[in-house]
């Protein structure tokens, strides 16, 4: 506001009707600025008038019928957070102006030792105070989302423990007007949007933004553009066309998280209606989205590197590694709860001659086949890893002995139908886990021998649960 050439509009609460008139005789006998007054005198009404103009100052007295003191400042203050106060008393209390002044308020006036020309000057001095003091605080708190987010990024390699870092602390600036409602949404390779995280959203939004594409509504229209888009109100705004059960009234806020020139994704925060974001602002938002796409592309980096560290690159199962370090936990459940835990390892037979047969490229793809037959074959819950060669192991937690055994069995069938090669298999199992992950591995390969030597294509199990001098059970 410019206040030499505008109108300065203050909102004067005063119940003593003398004092009230003198201070607008005092504001209106000045050319320049202008002031325009509107006089209340109770709290209330003052509220009431808070909730429906705005004002570029107020003019509190500090004795009111309805409110008095520091909690008649707090109570305005909170109701209009953005609006300097200064407050008009009949006392020269300087310990009270103090406190007064901590508060918050922009300076404190002592009636009947002002006149126009210097109550003029204090309502101007007020509220260009306040304009530096929110442009320092909106100054400070950019800077400190653009630290913390900096900071998260270093060091967060997990993404969703990024995503929730970056979210809570983005819907946390006071600055924006925004709701504590924000998402993250990727842009994956077959043009779709992906919901990484979201928060403060009700299943009406989750399940609406399913099925979002790169170019729908306002999130999708940012990621093909590459542009920030803040739009006022979302109902009267044509690019949102996106609607779901209970949705109401706000602004949206949405940011393009860019990596080496490609968006990744987009942040999308929701605002109270009528939003506007100055330059300043855009400009650390943007700041923030490009280090979230940095950090994003560098989470799945990252994820395909473990990936690849812990599966076996030609099948996709799990490599000996990432075995180890699941059997031992789940291994260590059977022991804690008396579960049971069963490991069944698989070889193709004649595989050597397959190869020669058909050579090196088909054997592959044979195992490939095998490995997504073996998958389809157990619960998600069960690993399944390829253990060298054309030797393959599962593990099966929670599961009986004679499930584990049909389970041994219906693979067997399930991969002889659709590749047309038989595979021989022996099982261990244990209940309490009295035995080492080397022991069980060791009594499955051992049965497995035994499947190989009895004729192949078949499951053998090594049954040690009830002291059999001959511990190998047979299913032909």
């Amino acid at each position: 506001m410019d206040n030499t050439s505008s109108e300065i509009r203050i909102l004067l609460v005063e119940d003593d009707v003398g004092d009230a008139l003198l201070v607008e005789e005092m504001l209106s006998g000045l050319k320049a600025p202008l002031f325009a007054v509107t006089h209340v005198d109770r709290v209330a009404k003052a509220m009431d008038q808070l909730r429906v103009a705005c004002f570029g100052a107020i003019l509190l007295d500090l004795s009111l019928p309805d409110g008095q003191g520091m909690e008649l400042v707090k109570a305005v203050r909170q109701a209009a957070p953005g609006t300097p106060i200064v407050v008009m008393s009949g006392q020269r209390d300087e310990e009270l102006a103090l406190k007064i002044v901590q508060e918050g308020v922009q300076d404190y006036c002592v009636k009947g030792h002002v006149d126009g020309f210097a109550l003029a000057r204090t309502l101007r001095y007020a509220i260009e105070r306040k304009r530096i003091e929110d442009a320092l605080r909106r100054s400070n708190s950019e800077l400190a989302v653009l630290f913390h987010v900096s900071s998260t990024v270093s060091r967060c390699i997990d993404m969703r423990e990024l995503l929730a870092e970056i979210i809570d602390t983005v819907t946390g600036l006071e600055i924006l007007g925004l709701k504590r409602q924000g998402a993250i949404l990727t842009a994956e390779d077959d043009g779709s949007l992906k919901l990484a995280y979201e928060l403060g959203h009700s299943p009406a939004f989750i399940e609406a933004h399913q099925q979002l594409r790169v170019g729908d509504c306002l999130c999708g229209l940012v990621v093909e553009r590459g542009e920030m888009i803040v739009s006022a109100e979302v109902f009267q705004d044509r690019r949102h066309t996106l609607s779901y059960a209970g949705m109401e009234s706000h602004g949206h806020i949405a940011i393009p998280l860019k990596s080496r020139e490609r968006v990744a994704g987009v942040l999308c925060l929701d605002t109270v209606p009528g939003i506007t974001v100055t330059e300043s602002e855009r400009k650390m938002l943007l700041s923030v989205g490009e280090q979230i796409g940095i950090a994003i592309e560098n989470a799945r980096l990252y994820e395909e590197t473990r990936q690849l560290a812990l599966h076996d690159p030609l099948t996709g199962l799990a490599n000996r590694r990432h075995l180890d370090i699941v059997a031992e936990g789940n291994l260590a459940r059977a022991r804690r709860h008396g579960a049971p835990f069963a490991i069944i390892m698989l070889d193709l037979d004649h595989f050597k001659r397959y190869n020669d047969t058909h050579g090196h490229g088909a054997g592959d793809q044979l195992l490939v086949a095998v490995a997504k037959t073996m998958k389809n074959e157990v619960r998600e819950t069960s690993l399944v890893a390829r253990y060298g060669g054309e030797e393959f192991l599962i593990l099966l937690s929670d599961t009986e002995f004679t499930a584990t055994l049909a389970v041994a069995e219906r693979i067997r069938v399930k991969i002889q139908e659709e590749t047309g090669v038989t595979v021989s298999l022996g099982v261990s199992w244990t209940r309490d886990g009295d035995r080492s992950l080397a022991a069980l591995i060791g009594e499955a390969d051992a049965a497995l021998y035994r499947a190989k030597n009895s004729g192949r294509n078949r499951v053998v199990c090594a049954d040690t649960r009830q002291g059999k001098e001959d511990p190998y059970a047979r299913l032909p």
